[in-house]
């Protein structure tokens, strides 16, 4: 992975860049992104680069035998830890999960959590990263780095670490080995322990410019300049989102359907069709019932640009325009707030493994009577 892959996020490639040549490189970094964005494709660039034999002033050159190693995410010196599932191993750690891992960046570099369960056929469960992780990276450490440039340790979801896990890193980052560089990417970052968060260089991967995006877009899938802007507009800067939106997303269309029977059948009432709905989305893995609800908070947004009549801002598409048309006018002042608050409360409840068919029929019954709340404009009068 070259930085030149990598659109946009000129300042956070600078950052790095001109921390490595000041001889002001920090042992530990968080690299703030969010889920689908450039924070993994920039740890990998970052740790070529400072294993490269041959850099150049702004890029790892690409060929040498290290650059062509990390490439192929087996060079030894390059350790990934990520989030695994129960089923491989009594005490499952990443590296069982390897193969996968390597397969699973080919295909794509700018990857998502649920893309990641996904690929290995796990999502019904939630990822985690156990003690066991953080005792197999000690032995690691303890070692000298082979090739006898740096060691890099990138840490993706960081946040999925447990209590145990997070006190053996911070160990670790107290008394940091020679030549060992730490990389914790997440989107979550109160989610860390604060004494870590303490200890770590932070650098904000912002979301890519459309402009940027497009040409991304353009040059990497041969598609047209038009399609590009669109799919740009619509991933509101996510490049991994934008990827899903080209090469085809079973998901969305799934959430798109399932989202829109919901909204009608709440607002009608069918209580026997809703609970069937209810069954079926009790049925989805927790990562899909969390995108799931995600993809409903996107829709009130987007009904909400609608009443205002913003049209230029709307992040749509064509299908889904066509119901917010119809829909926004039920979403106003007067439920809006309860709408939110209902499906943030569902998606904590969810992530933190409640009984998702309690959850699901308590969030629908409330949505039943907030689609029935009217729009009520208050008019002061004087006398």
């Amino acid at each position: 992975m070259l930085f030149r892959d990598i659109p946009s996020n000129a300042r956070a490639k600078q950052q790095l860049l001109k921390a490595i040549h000041n001889d002001r490189l920090s042992h530990a970094h968080l690299f703030l992104g969010n889920d689908g964005s450039s924070s993994l494709a920039m740890a990998w660039a970052f740790a070529q680069y400072l294993m490269c034999a041959k850099p150049t002033e702004e890029d790892s050159c690409g060929q040498c035998p290290s650059c062509l190693k990390i490439a192929k995410l087996s060079h030894p010196d390059l350790h990934w830890i990520f989030p695994v599932v129960t089923g491989r191993g009594t005490h499952p750690t990443s590296d069982m999960f390897l193969s996968d891992w390597r397969e699973f960046l080919e295909k794509n570099s700018f990857p998502s959590e649920e893309d990641w369960y996904s690929h290995i056929g796990t999502t019904n469960k939630q990822g985690f990263i156990s003690v066991n992780e953080a005792n197999e990276l000690s032995k690691k450490t303890i070692l000298k780095p082979y090739e006898g440039s740096y060691r890099v340790v990138i840490i993706w979801h960081s946040e999925k670490m447990h209590g145990p896990t997070a006190n053996k890193l911070l160990k670790l980052l107290e008394e940091p080995p020679q030549k060992t560089i730490f990389i914790l990417l997440t989107s979550q970052s109160e989610n860390l322990l604060a004494t870590i968060v303490s200890r770590l260089q932070s650098i904000n991967i912002e979301p890519t410019d459309e402009l940027s995006l497009s040409t991304f877009l353009q040059d990497k899938y041969n598609i047209e300049k038009d399609r590009a802007d669109e799919t740009a507009k619509l991933s509101e800067g996510n490049i991994g989102k934008s990827i899903h939106f080209l090469v085809g997303n079973d998901i969305l269309e799934q959430n798109t359907q399932e989202f829109q029977n919901w909204m009608r059948m709440c607002y009608k009432a069918k209580v026997v069709d809703l609970v069937s709905w209810v069954d079926v989305a009790n049925s989805w893995g927790r990562e899909q019932q969390k995108g799931f609800l995600q993809y409903a908070l996107h829709m009130l947004r987007e009904s909400l640009i609608q009443n205002f009549g913003h049209h230029n801002i709307k992040k749509v598409r064509q299908e889904e325009a066509i119901f917010t048309e119809k829909f926004a006018p039920f979403i106003h002042q007067n439920n809006t707030i309860g709408i939110i608050e209902e499906l943030e409360r569902a998606y904590q409840h969810i992530a933190r493994n409640g009984s998702a068919k309690i959850i699901f029929m308590d969030l629908t019954l409330k949505m039943v009577v907030l689609l029935h709340v009217k729009s009520i404009n208050l008019q002061t009068t004087t006398n």
